[in-house]
C-alpha cells in the first residue's frame, strides 16, 4: 500500500496480561483483568467514533470509496485473555463499522499457550479469525522461564495441536534467540522443533533487552550473562539457511513464510500504508499524519478518543516529523527491511547515503531495486541510522 491510498488495515491492542514478560516493555499490564469488560467496551466506543485531524468517519464509510479492510489484527498484551464474547462483540463491531469481509480479509489474533483451550479457539474460529500468531519463544522450558513466560512448551505443542485440529490454516509462530545461558546447539533445536511443526510463517528474533525490564535488571547486576555478538550472529546466519532451507520465503529480516502466507498486516507497516491504532497505545497513520492513543487503561476508558500527535510537540525534531523528508526516510528504513528492497527512485534526495552503502557491501541493487546484502542483513540497524 503506497502513501495517500486508503486506510486497509486496523490494529487493536489488548494491554492485559497474566504475568509481564521479563524482556517486555510493550504497553501491557498484569494484574488488571477487572477492567476486561470496561476497556472492551471503550474499544467498541472508539471504534463507533470519529478519528482525530478530521479525518472521514474512522475509516470507510466515507472518503474510502466504499472498499474494505483487509487486513485485522488484535494484539497486544496477551488478546487471548479475552472471553469469547469479548472477541464477539469488538468482532462485530468491526464488521458493522469498519466494512470487514470475514471471507477475504486476513484476521489475525496474537495467543498464549496458557491462556486459550479449544472452546476459545474454536470460538474464534468461528468468529472468522483466520490466522493465529502464537508467542512460543521457544520450545525450551529453561529459557521460558528466563523470559518470564507463563508457558512451557508442553503447552505450546497442546495448543499448535489443537489449532490444527480446529482447522486454522494459517499459524504464525514466534522464536526469540540470543537468551541469556541458550547455546547455538539449543538454537538449533528450536528451529527444528518449529520446522518440524510446519507453521506456514515464523518470525525469529533477537532478544533485545530494554531498560527498565526486570532483566536488564539481572544484566545490569551480572546476576546473568547476554549471549556474545558472535554467537548472536551465528544464530541469525543458521536461521537464515536452516528456515530457506525448509522451504520458508525469508520476506522480511526476521519473519519467514511459506508461499502466499507472508503477514499481509505487518507488510503495510513495512510499506509504510496508513492505517489506524484503535485501544490504549496503539499508534495510527495516515497519509503522513501521526498520533498514538494514551498508554493508560484507565484513562483510556474514560476517554477512548483521548490521543497523542506524534508529528509535532515535544517530538518535532525525530526523524519521523521531519516535514521534509521525514516521510520519505521512514519509507526507506522501514521498505529495506523487506528483502525485495525498494525502487531506486525512492531514494532520490540519498545518493550520497546510497553509494556509501554500496561501497561498503551493506547495499546492492538488482533490477532498479536497492535491496540489503546478506552482510546488510547482518548489521541492519548501521544502514538504517543513515535514514533516520
Amino acid at each position: 500500500m503506497e502513501r495517500g491510498a486508503g486506510v486497509r488495515c486496523v490494529y487493536i491492542h489488548i494491554p492485559f496480561c497474566r504475568k509481564k514478560c521479563d524482556y517486555c516493555d510493550f504497553v501491557s499490564y498484569a494484574g488488571k483483568e477487572e477492567l476486561i469488560d470496561r476497556y472492551v467496551e471503550a474499544l467498541i466506543k472508539e471504534i463507533n467514533s470519529p478519528p482525530p485531524f478530521g479525518f472521514p468517519p474512522l475509516l470507510l464509510r466515507e472518503g474510502d470509496k466504499g472498499g474494505e479492510l483487509e487486513t485485522l489484527f488484535i494484539g497486544g498484551g496477551t488478546p487471548t485473555l479475552l472471553e469469547s464474547a469479548h472477541f464477539e462483540k469488538i468482532i462485530s463491531s468491526i464488521i458493522c463499522h469498519l466494512s470487514l469481509d470475514i471471507c477475504h480479509s486476513e484476521i489475525t489474533v496474537e495467543a498464549n499457550p496458557k491462556t486459550a483451550d479449544r472452546q476459545k479457539l474454536q470460538a474464534l474460529k468461528e468468529l472468522g479469525v483466520n490466522r493465529l500468531s502464537i508467542g512460543a519463544q521457544s520450545f525450551n522450558d529453561r529459557h521460558l522461564k528466563t523470559l518470564g513466560r507463563i508457558h512451557d512448551s508442553a503447552d505450546i505443542l497442546r495448543f499448535y495441536d489443537d489449532a490444527r485440529s480446529i482447522g486454522f490454516e494459517n499459524i504464525s509462530l514466534d522464536l526469540i534467540f540470543a537468551i541469556p545461558g541458550q547455546t547455538l546447539e539449543e538454537w538449533q533445536t528450536d528451529l527444528k522443533t518449529a520446522i518440524g511443526l510446519r507453521p506456514n510463517h515464523l518470525s525469529t528474533y533477537n532478544l533485545t533487552i530494554e531498560e527498565s525490564t526486570p532483566l536488564h535488571e539481572e544484566i545490569t547486576n551480572n546476576r546473568i550473562q547476554i549471549t556474545n555478538n558472535e554467537t548472536e550472529a551465528t544464530m541469525f546466519e543458521y536461521s537464515i539457511e536452516a528456515l530457506v532451507a525448509a522451504g520458508y520465503q525469508h520476506y522480511e529480516i526476521s519473519n519467514f513464510a511459506r508461499p502466499g502466507f507472508e503477514c499481509q498486516h505487518n507488510l503495510n507497516y513495512w510499506k509504510n500504508g496508513n492505517y489506524i491504532g484503535i485501544g490504549a497505545g496503539a499508534h495510527s497513520h495516515i497519509n503522513g499524519q501521526r498520533w498514538s492513543n494514551t498508554a493508560s487503561i484507565e484513562e483510556y476508558i474514560n476517554t477512548p478518543s483521548s490521543f497523542l500527535p506524534l508529528s509535532k510537540g515535544e517530538n518535532a525534531e525525530s526523524a519521523l516529523a521531519d516535514e521534509a523528508r521525514g516521510g520519505q526516510r521512514e519509507t526507506l528504513f522501514l521498505g529495506l527491511r523487506m528483502l525485495d528492497g525498494l525502487s531506486a527512485a525512492k531514494f532520490q534526495g540519498f545518493e550520497e547515503e546510497v553509494n556509501q552503502l554500496l561501497n561498503e557491501g551493506l547495499l546492492a541493487r538488482n533490477h532498479g531495486h536497492y535491496h540489503l546484502t546478506r552482510r546488510g542483513i547482518m548489521l541492519g540497524n548501521q544502514v538504517f541510522e543513515r535514514f533516520v
